[in-house]
């Protein structure tokens, strides 16, 4: 048997005991996660989390942004190509009328080399410039200016082209033209007859002439300044 000093001190014991195990097991209550095992990490599609997909809607609304970007795009490359084109096509026109503008010139002299040619062949004798101018007055008095007009304007051909004698021939044409009203063939005749006189004969015949060409040329007598 145990003696009754003992029974305390067992008592005392078990007690003790249990304050220990109560203290272990919240000490290890406490430090239960840093206990634990280290569980492997799971993939992120078995997390359990739940990404956020993009809306279909925005989506499409950026497809549509992209489809108008590149419509925006085409469009700006086809009228690039339309404004090219039409300037290749304006370039070319200017060329073509250029070319047409050079053949014509081209033409127009070739046809004054051909006409000097035939005046040349065709020239004869040439006649005395009196008895012409003196022959066509008197047409003109008997058969009209139509006849007299043929007169000159055949006497003219049998003269040389830089012939002083054209001059006076192209001057009583220029005023037969006059007498009929056909005042711009008459200014035209007199420049050519200016053109071939000396420069001293030329202010003789301009001093009856300026009035004329005050009333009827498009720079009026001041035109007549070019022949001095």
């Amino acid at each position: 048997m145990e003696s009754g000093e003992d029974k305390p001190r067992h008592g005392f014991i078990n007690r003790y005991w249990v304050l220990i195990v109560i203290v272990l097991w919240l000490i290890a209550w406490s430090a239960r996660d840093w206990l634990a095992p280290a569980e492997p990490e799971d993939p992120p599609a078995e997390s359990g989390v739940v990404l956020e997909e993009e809306s279909p809607a925005v989506d499409e609304e950026a497809a549509r942004e992209e489809a108008a970007r590149e419509e925006a795009a085409r469009e700006e490359a086809a009228r690039e190509e339309a404004a090219r084109e039409e300037a290749a096509r304006e370039e070319a026109a200017r060329e073509e009328a250029a070319r047409e503008e050079a053949a014509r010139e081209e033409a127009v002299r070739e046809e004054a080399v051909r006409e000097e040619a035939v005046r040349e062949e065709a020239v004869e004798e040439p006649v005395e410039v009196e008895a012409l101018l003196t022959e066509a007055r008197e047409t003109y008095w008997r058969e009209g200016a139509a006849a007299a007009l043929t007169v000159l304007e055949g006497g003219l051909e049998t003269q040389a082209y830089e012939s002083r004698e054209r001059a006076d021939i192209l001057g009583e044409l220029g005023n037969l033209q006059y007498a009929t009203g056909d005042v711009e063939a008459a200014m035209g005749s007199w420049d050519r007859a200016l053109e071939k006189l000396p420069e001293g004969e030329r202010r003789a015949m301009m001093a009856p002439l300026r009035p004329i060409y005050a009333r009827h040329h498009p720079q009026g007598a001041d035109h007549l300044e070019r022949f001095r």
